[in-house]
């Protein structure tokens, strides 16, 4: 009888065998991503977890991608977030902690962007990185906000002074800022963890232990992560800030991020408008994962019984010329080289200094007291005869308004001039 099946009928059965086949291949594809799922998310068997990692990374990207069409997405001019008659902008970030009773600069970062090319970048500072801070002489990154009571203004202009530009908008909050801007996004997010943790965060309260791989932290683990350096881990700190950044840039850059920022800027304190903020941030969104992020070249060295990191001051030009966007960047070559020394005893005059001058033109190299405070005039030493140093001194001078200019035979290493800061200055 088979032989005489009808044409039709035959299309059918075969039809209804090929069913069955698709079928088995269906349940055969479906164990095989059951067991995918197993090795590699739940029990991180290598290389599953890998793969699985990348898989995950790439649902986190289209989920991000579609969830920002049916967002609001509209922009904000540039005139409105960029200073007036500039076309590129630096915004310096910084998040502290409270530990002992004391306040150290955890985070600092400057968001750079140039509208020329609509490119930005994002710059990391170790926070055990040794500085001159004008009036203050050398210390740690970390410290400049505890000796300021509490202000960015010194942690500003050091930053200035070691990258050669002014810095426009400041934003300054705290590790439990952070967390609260986290709880936003979810009570689980997803980081690739790239080595063992394990230590506890007095600030945060919290308890972190972390092995390698991706895996979902709460929100108080995530801030953490994100803030909390153990000992000689600056750099290894700066290192997951800069990993974790697009994964922050896309939960903001897909939020309405205008009632985002309308929510959040009260936390922090600024100088900058919310309009602002929000340009800045959506400028950030829209540049996805091309933003630009490096950590300033720094070398280790031993600190009283300490080992601490300082700029690497040869390979900072072209780290500078890299990912700084300002259209007034110098090299740190072509700036003078100055000291600002205190003989007046009056505090903080050093600070007013660096606000008089052009940071753009002057590096200070290095602060601290005279050998006396009895210094009535202010004193500008020369400390070569180049008729480039010299006239740089005479600008110095009609910068402050005060003072004298002598020529010092010795040069040093530091400096090229040095600057004793007299009671004239003091009492301006």
């Amino acid at each position: 009888m088979a032989e005489y099946v009808g044409y039709r009928t035959k299309k059918r059965l075969e039809k209804k065998k090929n069913k069955g086949k698709a079928w088995k291949w269906l349940v055969v594809l479906g164990v095989l991503i059951l067991v995918f799922v197993v090795l590699g998310a739940f029990v991180k068997v290598y290389p599953f977890d890998k793969a699985w990692n990348k898989t995950a990374n790439g649902f986190g990207w289209l989920g991000h991608q579609i969830k920002s069409v049916f967002v609001s997405t509209k922009k904000v001019a540039a005139a409105d977030f960029l200073p007036e008659g500039k076309k590129t902008a630096n915004y310096l970030i910084g998040v502290t902690k409270q530990i002992n009773g004391s306040t150290f600069l955890s985070t600092c970062i400057v968001a750079s962007y140039s509208s020329v090319d609509k490119s930005g970048s994002l710059i990391y500072f170790p926070y055990d990185v040794m500085v001159n801070a004008p009036g203050m002489g050398t210390d740690q990154l970390s410290n400049l906000v505890a000796l300021d009571q509490g202000r960015i203004s010194s942690t500003l202009v050091t930053v200035e002074n070691i990258l050669g530009t002014e810095i426009d908008r400041y934003v300054l909050g705290t590790d439990r800022d952070l967390r609260m801007i986290l709880t936003q996004f979810g009570e689980k997010l997803p980081v690739n963890v790239t080595s063992k943790l394990s230590y506890k965060d007095p600030s945060l309260n919290v308890t972190v232990n972390l092995k390698p791989g991706r895996q979902d932290l709460t929100p108080s683990t995530l801030a953490s992560y994100l803030t909390y350096g153990t000992d000689g881990g600056a750099v290894d700190l700066a290192k997951r800030q800069e990993a974790f950044a697009p994964e922050l840039i896309g939960l903001i850059g897909a939020t309405d991020v205008k009632k985002f920022v309308a929510r959040n800027a009260n936390l922090f304190d600024t100088d900058a408008s919310d309009k602002e903020l929000t340009g800045m941030l959506q400028a950030y969104a829209s540049l996805g994962d091309k933003v630009q992020t490096g950590i300033i070249p720094v070398k280790e060295f031993r600190f009283e019984k300490s080992v601490v990191n300082r700029p690497d001051q040869a390979a900072m030009p072209a780290f500078v010329k890299k990912y700084l966007k300002s259209d007034s960047t110098l090299k740190s070559d072509s700036r003078v080289k100055i000291e600002v020394l205190n003989g007046c005893g009056v505090p903080g005059v050093g600070e007013k200094v660096s606000s008089s001058i052009d940071l753009s033109k002057y590096q200070i190299v290095n602060s601290g007291n005279a050998d006396n405070f009895d210094h009535a005039e202010t004193v500008i030493v020369v400390y070569s005869a180049d008729k480039t140093i010299a006239a740089a001194a005479q600008e110095l001078r009609n910068e402050l308004q005060v003072g004298k200019i002598e020529s010092h035979p010795q040069g040093q290493d530091t400096a090229q001039i040095s600057v004793i800061v007299g009671k004239d200055f003091a009492s301006k």
